[in-house]
């Protein structure tokens, strides 16, 4: 799905990865209250895992702002709460230090690649 909003440009791509989903992000994932919606309905259009376990890839996002943090934020919870496991991958890293600033990186795993996240989320590990 890729929305055009003005002053952003935004591309989500979902993807399915044996036993776990990716939401891969890129351009800029700022200025839209809806980002969290966006990346929901990509979620919903995959055939999750049950548990489901995702990672989000930032390694596209050009620019960030705190909507982009309430978008995290919220899918996460969403994963979590259905009993899965959520992580981000590659994300940029002043959104990375902002998050180890404000405490969000305590609740859920920051990696550099979509790899070692899904690693940490898989099943008995």
């Amino acid at each position: 799905m890729t929305g055009e909003y003005p002053g952003t440009a935004l591309e989500v791509r979902a993807a399915l990865a044996d036993w776990y989903a990716v939401l891969h992000v890129s351009g800029e994932f700022r200025g839209d209250e809806h980002l969290g919606a966006r990346l929901r309905d990509e979620m919903a259009a995959l055939p999750m895992p049950d548990p489901p376990f995702l990672v989000l890839d930032l390694a596209g996002v050009s620019s960030w702002d705190s909507w982009a943090i309430g978008a995290i934020i919220s899918t996460a919870k969403r994963v979590m709460t259905n009993g899965g496991g959520f992580a981000v991958a590659a994300s940029p890293a002043d959104l990375l230090a902002h998050c180890r600033r404000t405490g969000v990186e305590r609740v859920f795993g920051f990696h550099e690649t979509v790899e070692q996240a899904a690693e940490e989320l898989r099943p008995g590990h």
